[in-house]
Formats: structure tokens, C-alpha cells, sequence
């Protein structure tokens, strides 16, 4: 029995031993959360040099400066969506990536490429890293934050953080700067992001160029931010571009990225900081943005978006042209249809429409030149702007251009009985149908694509004896039918 409790003791103490040696081993010094970070992610992480141009560059450089500090903890990808040219001597370590493969050629996998890496570093060309602590820093920074990209600066330049209101339904994108920000949108200046391989693998064009408008355009339209350090930069590597002749082929090369990114993305108005508008999308020079119209439903109701913003340019300025050539002639017109509707709830144009349409009487038809003539053969007036008989009915087309086909179309009816009547309406409408000519007597006024447009009196009421009571209130898509059969809300909120 004394042998036994002598036992026990010898087993407490052992055990009361071990727990002093156990709380002693906590007790020092907990690791840092970066060092904490580190040991957890102990995955590569790869180093994407993407921004560079093959006429002037310090990627060769740049590269061992990376592996100089990472070792065989990361890898680095030189990624060029064609042949390098000249060749660039390169360490073992680094990979050149085509993006763009010859026609006997696989393209890269992006996925596999990155497949054994947690995180991506873009970095740009002429970047010099000093030692793997900056990185660790990058990485806690985005673990610890809300910000699905960390930035950091390159040299001594200055960086600017960006809000974009990307209003893809639209076509538009308005950039305003945020100077006192660390949330962006988006970065100007030299920076290096980081964010997470899987982050970067969910975009539609990973790699698309310029990557800081590329990355701030798919991140703003999936509410990412990018969260912009103020306490650290990276050193910098040989000045780039050091003559006015390289600075304008970069900036020239620069600027059809953009506008090829814009191309991508379905953008066609951007607003800059300064409210200085840049244009995307068609001209008088160019074909409008969509085909012609099936079934009422342009085809940019099938991507969810509304009527591009340079047609709406056009249509408003066809319009205007419209009006003042038939003040010119004293016609007897007045706004039609879902125009008259769009000026009723906005002063504009319905904000999915792709035309305009303008009643008048049939007699006064001959007292426009441009409307007598145009009979029996296309007109184009002195400004560019054509003038024909449409070939669906008997009514008259005015074209934007001879190439532009947005157009606003006339429609002219004759009082009889008391009713404004076309006769008969080829393809009719719901809205295509006779209405007392009381809503004409006397013609009033609307605001309209900015300037005032001649209207029925009582504009509600001829609406509704149109469109059916409500419809100023209830906006909708035409052709609800084909629209649903598509997956596609008929109506939609202004």
C-alpha cells in the first residue's frame, strides 16, 4: 500500500513537471502574426512581371531582385502576349509565358501555373526588392484587412487612389480621385498589388492590360477594394523611357490597351476626374453600336444592358435636327410613342429606346423640302443628315449619318372625324393607333433632349389612351413575352 502512494507521488510530480516545463514553453516569446502568417502559408507564392515593354525594359534585372530576396519560395512569371524581342537572358528560376501562342502552340494555364501559389504578385518592370519582409508585410495586410488587393509604391513617385462608378448597364465609367483614401478603387502611379491566386484566377481577363485599370474595372464590378499602403515602398530599379521619343511610343501603346480594355469590358463613356469625357463607342463616321432591331428588342436588352450613351448622343442630336427643320418649314408635329413617354418621366430619351418618333400632319409633309423630296429618293442635307421614305410604311426615316443609321422616324397622320388617323399600321403596336385630334388643338410643348419639343396637350391622358393607364409610373421593357422566354425582367426600374 506505501510502495503504491509512493508511486502515485512519483507520478504527480513527474506530471506537475512536465505542465512547469509546458507552461514555460508559452510563456516565451509568441511570434510575430507575420511570422504566424508565414509558417501557415508556407506555399509559394509567385511574382508576375506583366507591365513591361519589350523596346525598352529592366525586367532582366528586376527578376533577380526577386529571387535574390525569395529564394525558392516563389517563382516568377514574365508574361507578354507575344514573342519578346530581343531576347531576354533570364535566370532559371523565371519563366517567360506567351499569352498569345502561335497556331501550333497550347496556351498557357493560367490555373496550373498558379497552381501551387496562395498569393500573386503583380509587379512592375524596374521594381527592386530590399528584403522578404516587405512581402510578409503585404501578406498580413491582406489577411487581416477587408481589401481584396494591397498596393504598395514603387520609388518615390506619387500614387493616387481612384473611385470608379462603373455603371455597366450603361456602357459608362466615372473616375474621381480620392487623394486622402487608403480604400481605392484603383491606383495611378508605380505600384506593386498583391492578392490572392484564387482572387486573381475568378477574373474574366487576369492579365488583361493596363493591369491597374484592368484590375480596378473587374474589381469594381465585384465590389473588391484595393487597400493602399502609406508606410512602405519599394526601391526602383535604371530610369525607363528616358527620351521623349520612348515615353510616346509606351503612352501610344498605353493608350489602345485602354481603349481595347474598354473594347472588352463594354464601355463606351468614361468621365475623368477632370469631367472631361472620352468617347468609345460609334460616330457619325462609324456603324451604330447594335444591329438592326428583331422583334422590337435590341440585342442589348439580351446582355442586361440599355441603350449604348454615344447612340443616345446621336439620337438626341437626329432629333434636334429634326425639330428645327420642321420649325423651319412651320409643319404642324409633335413628340410619338415611348419618345413623348421618356420626355414625360425625364425630359429624354427612354433610356433603352433606339429611335425617336415624331408625329405630323400629312399635310404639311410638302412644306419641308427635305420631307417633299425624300419621296422618291434618299436626301442627305447639308449637315450629313439623311432623309428618306421607310421602306416598312408609309412614313419618313432621318438618319443620323449616311453611315449612322440611329434615326428619328415621322409619322404622318390625317384628321378625319374628328381622329388623327394613319389608315392602316403595318407591324402595329399597342401604341400605333388613331386618337382624337383634340390633343392637338392647341399643340403644346415638352422638354426634351434639351431643348423644348412641340407635344399633345393633356399628355397623360394620350399617353395612357396609348399605352394603357399607369404607364408613365410602370416602365417596361418592350415585348415582355420574347424578353421572359430569355430569363429576362420585363420591367425595370428607373
Amino acid at each position: 500500500m506505501v510502495r503504491l502512494r509512493k508511486g502515485r507521488t512519483l507520478f504527480s510530480i513527474l506530471l506537475l513537471i512536465i505542465v512547469i516545463l509546458l507552461i514555460k514553453l508559452i510563456s516565451l516569446e509568441s511570434p510575430s502574426v507575420s511570422s504566424k502568417l508565414i509558417k501557415k502559408n508556407n506555399t509559394r507564392y509567385t511574382v508576375i512581371i506583366r507591365e513591361f515593354e519589350s523596346f525598352d525594359n529592366d525586367v532582366v534585372d528586376t527578376t533577380y531582385s526577386v529571387l535574390n530576396v525569395c529564394g525558392d519560395k516563389c517563382q516568377v512569371l514574365v508574361m507578354s502576349d507575344d514573342l519578346i524581342y530581343p531576347p531576354l537572358a533570364l535566370p532559371p528560376q523565371a519563366k517567360v509565358i506567351k499569352l498569345n501562342p502561335d497556331i501550333l502552340e497550347q496556351p498557357p494555364n493560367l490555373a496550373q501555373l498558379l497552381q501551387h501559389s496562395q498569393y500573386v504578385v503583380l509587379l512592375p518592370d524596374g521594381t527592386r526588392w530590399s528584403s522578404s519582409s516587405q512581402l510578409q508585410d503585404l501578406i498580413v495586410l491582406l489577411e487581416n484587412g477587408d481589401s481584396q488587393v494591397v498596393g504598395v509604391g514603387v520609388g518615390g513617385g506619387t500614387l493616387t487612389c481612384h473611385r470608379y462608378n462603373l455603371d455597366l448597364r450603361a456602357w459608362s465609367l466615372s473616375i474621381a480621385p480620392s487623394p486622402h483614401s487608403e480604400a481605392c478603387d484603383s491606383v495611378s502611379g508605380r505600384v506593386t498589388l498583391i492578392l490572392r491566386t484564387q482572387h486573381l484566377l475568378n477574373l474574366t481577363h487576369p492579365l488583361a492590360r493596363p493591369v491597374q485599370v484592368s484590375l480596378g474595372l473587374q474589381g469594381a464590378a465585384r465590389g473588391w477594394k484595393v487597400h493602399l499602403t502609406h508606410g512602405m515602398v519599394l526601391g526602383e530599379g535604371r530610369q525607363l523611357f528616358s527620351n521623349e521619343h520612348l515615353q510616346w511610343k509606351r503612352q501610344t501603346l498605353n493608350d489602345e490597351r485602354q481603349k481595347g480594355l474598354f473594347h472588352i469590358f463594354g464601355i463606351k463613356k468614361v468621365v475623368r476626374s477632370s469631367q472631361e469625357v472620352e468617347w468609345y463607342g460609334c460616330s457619325r463616321k462609324t456603324p451604330r453600336c447594335f444591329p438592326t432591331v428583331v422583334d422590337d428588342t435590341p440585342d442589348y436588352l439580351y446582355r442586361s444592358r440599355w441603350t449604348p450613351p454615344c447612340c443616345l448622343e446621336g439620337l438626341r442630336a437626329t432629333a434636334r435636327h429634326v425639330f428645327q427643320s420642321l420649325r423651319a418649314c412651320r409643319a404642324r408635329w409633335w413628340l410619338e410613342g415611348g419618345s413623348l413617354l421618356g420626355a414625360v418621366r425625364s425630359g429624354d430619351i427612354i433610356p433603352w429606346d433606339y429611335d425617336v418618333d415624331v408625329g405630323i400632319y400629312a399635310a404639311d409633309v410638302d412644306r419641308c423640302q427635305q420631307l417633299k423630296s425624300s419621296r422618291w429618293q434618299t436626301v442627305e442635307d447639308q449637315d450629313g443628315y439623311v432623309w428618306q421614305r421607310a421602306t416598312e410604311g408609309k412614313f419618313y426615316r432621318v438618319h443620323y449619318s449616311a453611315t449612322n443609321h440611329l434615326h428619328v422616324d415621322i409619322f404622318p397622320f390625317t384628321p378625319r372625324d374628328g381622329l388623327m388617323t394613319r389608315g392602316q399600321w403595318p407591324n402595329a403596336h399597342k401604341q400605333d393607333q388613331d386618337f382624337p385630334e383634340h390633343f392637338l388643338r392647341p399643340i403644346s410643348t415638352i422638354s426634351f433632349a434639351g431643348v423644348m419639343a412641340a407635344a399633345p396637350n393633356n399628355v397623360r391622358d394620350f399617353l395612357e389612351l396609348k399605352f394603357g393607364v399607369g404607364v408613365v409610373e410602370n416602365p417596361q421593357y418592350p415585348n415582355p413575352a420574347v424578353l421572359a422566354y430569355n430569363n429576362i425582367s420585363a420591367r425595370t426600374p428607373l
